[in-house]
C-alpha cells in the first residue's frame, strides 16, 4: 500500500459515499449479490467505528420497513388513483417496549374507541367498529364525549408495533377511510355532478353547432365533481391524520390515551 493511501483519512460521510459508489460499480459489472448475516453486518460496522447498539437499531428499523410489505390493509383498484388513497397512516419510533405499547393501545381500542379485534399476526392486528344496536347507539349519542373518531370515520384500523430494541419500538397506525371517501364522491356526485350534467346537456342541445353526441361525452361535470370531492376528502384525511398523530403523541409521552373531550365548536365542525 502506498504512503499516500495510508495517510489519507476518510470521514464517516466520505465512507458512506465510497461504499455506495463501490456497490454501484459492483452492480454494473454484474457481480453476484452479496448476502451477509446480521452478525457479519455488526462486525463490519464495529470495524469502521459504529457502535453495536446503533447498528442493531438500524437493522431493526430496516426489518420494520421490510415487514410493512405485508399490511393487513391494502389499497386496491383504480379508485385510489382517481380519488386519492383511502388509507391514512401515522408511524413513529417510541422509546418504550413494544409489548407495553401493544397492550396499552389495544386496551384503548376496546374501551374508548368502540373497536373489536378481527385479525392478528405476529406484529400487527386489524380492528373494525363494534357491531350491534348498543354499540351504534353509544357512538351516535356519545354521551361520554369519547369522540369515537376511529370507529365513526374508519372502516378498519391496522395497528403495528415492531421492537427496535428492548426499550424502543416502531409504532404504526393505519385507518381505512374508504367509506368516508365514497361518501364524498357519491354525495357530491348526486348534489353537484347530476345538476351540472343536466345543465351541460341543456347547453349542448341548445347549440346547433355542437353534435348531440357530446351530451354523453362532456367531461366538465365529472371533472368539477371530482375536484370538489377531492378537496373535501383531503380535509377528512388531514383530520384523521391529526387523530392518529395525537394518539401516538399520548403513547410517546405516557399520557392517558383517551382524547380530551371535544368542545361544542368541534362537535359542530
Amino acid at each position: 500500500m502506498s504512503e499516500s493511501s495510508q495517510g489519507h483519512q476518510l470521514t464517516r460521510q466520505d465512507l458512506e459515499v465510497v461504499i455506495r459508489r463501490a456497490a454501484e460499480l459492483e452492480a454494473e459489472v454484474g457481480s453476484a449479490a452479496l448476502e451477509l448475516s446480521e452478525a457479519d453486518v455488526v462486525r463490519i460496522a464495529q470495524e469502521v467505528g459504529l457502535s453495536e447498539e446503533s447498528i442493531r437499531r438500524a437493522l431493526a428499523e430496516h426489518q420494520a420497513a421490510v415487514t410493512r410489505g405485508g399490511e393487513l390493509l391494502a389499497e386496491r383498484g383504480w379508485i385510489s388513483r382517481l380519488c386519492g388513497s383511502g388509507l391514512v397512516t401515522a408511524t413513529r419510533n417510541i422509546e418504550r417496549p413494544a409489548e407495553e405499547i401493544r397492550q396499552e393501545i389495544e386496551s384503548h381500542f376496546q374501551a374508548n374507541e368502540s373497536l373489536r379485534l378481527v385479525r392478528r399476526t405476529k406484529i400487527a392486528s386489524l380492528w373494525e367498529p363494534e357491531t350491534g344496536v348498543v354499540a351504534s347507539l353509544m357512538r351516535g349519542l356519545d354521551v361520554f364525549g369519547k369522540g369515537y373518531q376511529l370507529a365513526k370515520k374508519g372502516h378498519a384500523v391496522e395497528f403495528r408495533t415492531v421492537p427496535l430494541s428492548e426499550e424502543s419500538s416502531q409504532v404504526s397506525l393505519t385507518c381505512d377511510l374508504a367509506s368516508e371517501r365514497a361518501g364524498w364522491f357519491w354525495g357530491l356526485g348526486a348534489a353537484v355532478g347530476v345538476p351540472l350534467a343536466w345543465l351541460a346537456t341543456a347547453v349542448i342541445l341548445a347549440s346547433y353547432d355542437i353534435p348531440n353526441a357530446l351530451v354523453l361525452l362532456s367531461p366538465v361535470p365529472v371533472a368539477i365533481t371530482v375536484l370538489l370531492a377531492r378537496a373535501g376528502y383531503r380535509r377528512a384525511v388531514e383530520k384523521m391524520r391529526r387523530v392518529l398523530d395525537g394518539l401516538l403523541d399520548r403513547v410517546e409521552h405516557g399520557e392517558a390515551l383517551e382524547p380530551p373531550r371535544p368542545s361544542w365548536r368541534d362537535l359542530l365542525k
